[in-house]
């Protein structure tokens, strides 16, 4: 049986979920250029869509149509099914076995305890337990053991939306072992520092794909401004957060990138989840 192209599975489900391709294309802001978007429907060569452009469809699509149009099916659009290729691999290759995945992202906004999805918990990038001491503590500084977690902080468009805590099986994938009296620079309590690497370009000159950034996972809120390892409803990203000013509830943030490419967005805090505020970054030449 020949494999359906991309092309027509995204027409499918575009007229499944009731818009026309002038009102779609101008939902995923293309204003009234649909031209642009129609060559995805009709001559589009590549057998996936940009990750980029099929996380704005989520909730355009999600819950439409009839059989309602699930999230597995527009991120396999990009080739993805639903967290699997992101965490579900890396768990796999460290010989874990990966969390079970949540059904269904239909809006923005990320679950809270109680009630979280399957595979998560009230902070998607785990808590690091509580390091032990270096053996050689009596001959040498005292050192702390931060550990690096296999998951991908994205500076771009956001990991597909799944992730676990350790008691689902993520553990640490290597430990950095760093003067204490350093570490405790940047943070007041040591043991709750992380380390995870960065992916995109959203983040540019700053952050690079690749970097390992230091993460405080006990600082959870957006004060003072700056740069924050968060669940903004689609994936992990990170972002530099500015809390809004006034004292409407719920209060808002801003969602802002360092590389102009990108636009800004705003939610509330009950519409994301913070992981930790960043405190560092390794860099290599």
């Amino acid at each position: 049986m020949s494999r359906i192209r991309i092309t027509d599975r995204l027409k499918a489900l575009r007229e499944r979920a009731g818009y026309t391709i002038r009102d779609f294309a101008r939902a995923l802001g293309y204003g009234d250029k649909f031209s642009s978007y129609r060559t995805y429907e009709t001559s589009y060569k590549k057998e996936e869509l940009p990750l980029a452009m099929v996380k704005l469809m989520v909730p355009l699509l999600s819950g439409r149509g009839e059989p309602p149009i699930t999230t597995a099916e527009i991120w396999n659009l990009a080739g993805l099914t639903t967290g699997e290729a992101v965490l579900g691999m890396n768990l796999a290759q460290n010989g874990q076995t990966a969390p079970a995945l949540p059904t269904g992202f239909a809006d923005r906004r990320p679950a809270r305890q109680p009630g979280f999805p399957r595979g998560m918990a009230s902070g998607s990038l785990p808590t690091p337990p509580p390091s032990e001491e270096d053996p050689a503590a009596d001959t040498a500084p005292r050192q702390v053991r931060i550990p690096e977690y296999d998951v991908l902080t994205s500076a771009g468009p956001g990991t597909v939306p799944v992730l676990c805590a350790p008691q689902d099986g993520l553990r640490p994938v290597e430990h950095w072992s760093l003067p204490r009296g350093y570490i405790s620079a940047f943070a007041e309590s040591p043991e709750t520092l992380a380390i995870v690497r960065v992916a995109g370009d959203s983040m540019e000159p700053d952050y690079q794909a690749g970097d390992r950034v230091l993460v405080d996972t006990a600082h959870r809120a957006p004060s003072p401004p700056g740069v924050y390892v968060l669940w903004d409803g689609f994936g992990l990203v990170l972002k530099r957060l500015e809390l809004l000013p006034g004292m409407e509830e719920p209060r808002r943030v801003r969602i802002m990138s360092i590389n102009p490419a990108y636009s800004t967005y705003e939610l509330t805090l009950d519409e994301i989840s913070i992981n930790g505020r960043v405190v560092g970054k390794w860099t290599w030449k």
